[in-house]
Formats: structure tokens, C-alpha cells, sequence
């Protein structure tokens, strides 16, 4: 799920509880641009400040299974543009 105001793309995510994974693009902070964060109700309990998508895109995977190279295109396509 993809959100374009917040630049988020939501992995396992459970609407009602807001429980799940997040990748989040952040501009303001560029050593750590891209952020994967685990909620739980609405509120971040882990965050993974990352450097580039790969590291980002690693630190899903060590969670749950992706595909790293479709989700590269997918995510890149949707975070830079």
C-alpha cells in the first residue's frame, strides 16, 4: 500500500490496528534517507534509519520475504518521483 502524501509504501500492514512495516522516504535527513518502520497501533516501535534503498530494501527481507530486485523498480518508481 502506497501512500503519496506521506511517501510511505506499507509491507504487512493491518489497516484497523495500523500494525506493520513501513518505507519511508525522508529527503531532510540525507544519510539516513530512507526509514523502515515497524508499528504497532499507530506508533513506531523500530526504526532503521538506512542509507539507500538496497539497505532499506535488506532490512524488509530480514523480516519477511521480497523479491529485492522488483521491489528496487516498484519503490523507486513510486518514492523519487
Amino acid at each position: 500500500m502506497y501512500n503519496e502524501q506521506q511517501q510511505v509504501v506499507r509491507y504487512k500492514w493491518n489497516q484497523p490496528a495500523g500494525s506493520g512495516f513501513r518505507l519511508r522516504y525522508d529527503a531532510i535527513d540525507p544519510e539516513h534517507s530512507y526509514h523502515v518502520e515497524e508499528c504497532d497501533n499507530h506508533i513506531v516501535m523500530d526504526d532503521w534509519g538506512c542509507a539507500d534503498l538496497d539497505e532499506a530494501l535488506s532490512v524488509l527481507n530480514q523480516h519477511f520475504d521480497i523479491n529485492i530486485t522488483e521491489e528496487r523498480h516498484r519503490v523507486s518508481a513510486r518514492l523519487l518521483n
